[in-house]
């Protein structure tokens, strides 16, 4: 066994230099703080350092900690196994102690500022996290095997647990999914909303905000309401055209907004029933067009005051747990109201449904099914996103 040193101004910083440069399989052996010299004896501060490696086959490594990628029949449940041996129990053991350690010392540090810093707050979350995840369910606890089978994991499957345990004795199938329809909420429709609305999607490059607008766009078309097409995603190459192709089909308005001028000025010209807002999916700048969005600013604009603003937060099915939170926080200044979850086709475990509902706490409005325009999109019930959740790895078939 070879032990490496790694430093960074923050623990969950050095742990990820670990990771990244041992693999999955490192584990933490020691961790100090570390005076920093600064310059001439001052500017100085603290650094973390903590000395990781990777066990061998003759160090009686611990079972390696699932990170559940999303891959079909990745979440069957796990087949028996034998109980650890000693040395299994005594790492184990010890790394819980000194995870446990850790954590008593963040609450200290947040209790003693009465403004905790993010990073510090992070740096728990990330920390409690960690100690889930090292202890994995018992082979006697059938109802945290069955979250797990379904891919659900991290705060949200403590969330869904919490729920079942509180129910009545019953079918594990049946107190799953009625946590399911307990924890996730559902917004209506955003195009049965009355009078004239804006629809803005907002989330991550790649997640299908284009695609959902376009589809938004058609069936807005079919109700028999007038509809203008705005673009914000003047950086990624062919995201202007793609729009303006929807528009040509569609026969629509189609006006590209370069920056918050641009679309402030698209908004109060605009006499349409739908304005549909397609978004660069870069962060939130005050000066971009998309920082118009914010209820705040949006109110303040001309012609705002007869448009019911809805800004869809957007994630795919396959949403990990911290990706979630990673999303809603890169998004939150935008205020969105309701949850567009898409891609539910292109995986088998679609537990992004429960990681973005409660990692954003917000409603779940939209479900994308595939990429037809605009077949592929339908309202969010409680019913259908409680069966997609439990009919991972089913054979008798997935609703799509």
């Amino acid at each position: 066994m070879t032990t490496q040193v790694f430093r960074a101004k923050t623990l969950l910083e050095a742990r990820q230099q670990a990771v990244q440069t041992l693999g999955q399989g490192a584990v933490i052996l020691t961790t100090r703080e570390v005076k920093r010299s600064g310059i001439g004896g001052v500017f100085g501060g603290m650094d973390f350092e903590v000395a990781a490696a990777v066990l061998g086959p003759t160090d009686h490594t611990p079972a390696r900690v699932s990170q559940r990628p999303f891959t079909p029949g990745a979440y069957a449940a796990a087949p028996e196994r034998a109980k650890p041996t000693i040395g299994e129990r005594e790492i184990l053991a010890s790394l819980r102690a000194e995870v446990h350690g850790e954590m008593r010392a963040m609450k200290l540090a947040l209790a003693r500022n009465a403004t905790p810093t993010a990073d510090l707050a992070g740096e728990l979350l990330a920390i409690r996290e960690m100690l889930d995840q090292m202890t994995p369910p018992s082979r006697a606890d059938k109802l945290a095997r069955l979250v797990a089978a379904r891919g659900i994991e991290g705060s949200a499957a403590t969330a869904v647990l919490r729920a079942m345990r509180a129910m009545p004795e019953g079918a594990a199938i049946d107190r799953l999914r009625a946590a399911l329809l307990g924890l996730v909420e559902i917004a209506p429709w955003p195009l049965a909303l009355k009078g004239r609305i804006l629809i803005a999607a907002v989330g991550p490059t790649g997640v299908g905000k284009t695609t959902t607008i376009a589809k938004l766009a058609t069936r807005a078309k079919l109700d028999k309401k007038t509809v203008t097409l705005v673009t914000c995603d003047t950086f990624r190459v062919g995201g202007v055209e793609q729009i303006k192709r929807y528009a040509s089909l569609l026969d629509v308005r189609h006006e590209v907004a370069r920056d918050a001028k641009g679309l402030a000025s698209v908004i109060a010209s605009s006499d349409s029933d739908v304005i549909l807002v397609d978004t660069s999916g870069r962060p939130f700048r005050a000066d971009s067009a998309e920082g118009l969005l914010a209820p705040e600013r949006f109110a303040s604009l001309d012609g705002a005051s007869a448009l019911s603003r809805h800004v869809l937060l957007c994630m795919p099915a396959s949403v990990r747990w911290v990706d979630a939170v990673r999303t809603t926080k890169l998004f939150t200044a935008a205020k969105p109201v309701a949850l567009a979850v898409t891609k539910t086709d292109e995986t088998d475990a679609p537990s992004g449904l429960v990681h973005a509902a409660l990692a954003s706490k917000l409603p779940v409005s939209i479900l994308c099914t595939g990429p037809r325009v605009p077949e592929d999109i339908e309202a969010a019930t409680s019913g259908a996103v409680a069966e997609r959740v439990l009919s991972c790895g089913s054979k008798e078939g997935k609703t799509r």
